[in-house]
């Protein structure tokens, strides 16, 4: 544990406070906004277990005078009903793990503490390899959400290992 003169803190009249917001809580607030959507679809994939809500999203589908829709909106449902359910357990579960990464990873950014800054840089660049596949493998019309999702990463990965190189971190 860093002491309060090497940390910033009020024994050390050299360091200025950090601004309430900087860098670190705003690439926390954004983890936080992915760990709610993050809960959402875990919450919605397991709602798709439910065999009558199934049926219920088939027969609305019907309503649907946009065949294009229409037509994707069942291919999903087919999709989840050929998965099964060991497979939606699968993805709730991995969805979840993934969300407890994320608030851990949103916390420790928002308190600033070193050892957020070194497992976010290790978590998302352990990301960018299977990013960078799926912007190679999806039809060129569907890359941007991709390539927005790879930039992003890079750009927190390349923020964080700055902070940790240069040894600008400040936990008050």
């Amino acid at each position: 544990m860093a002491s309060s003169s090497e940390s910033g803190g009020p024994n050390n009249p050299t360091m200025a406070p950090p601004p309430p917001i900087d860098g670190r809580r705003v690439i926390a607030l954004f983890k936080f906004v992915k760990a709610l959507l993050l809960i959402i679809t875990s919450y919605g994939v397991h709602k798709l277990l439910d065999p009558q809500l199934i049926e219920q999203i088939r027969v609305w589908s019907g309503t649907l005078t946009d065949r294009v829709d229409q037509r994707l909106l069942l291919r999903a449902l087919s999709y989840v009903e050929g998965m099964g359910a060991g497979k939606l357990h699968l993805v709730i579960a991995v969805t979840v793990a993934y969300t407890a990464v994320v608030l851990v990873e949103g916390t420790g950014l928002w308190l600033r503490r070193r050892w957020a800054e070194w497992v976010t840089v290790v978590a998302t660049t352990s990301l960018i390899p299977f990013e960078l596949w799926e912007l190679i493998q999806r039809p060129a019309g569907h890359r941007w959400t991709v390539a927005v999702t790879l930039g992003v990463n890079v750009l927190i990965a390349a923020y964080l290992a700055h902070l940790l190189r240069t040894g600008r971190h400040s936990v008050h």
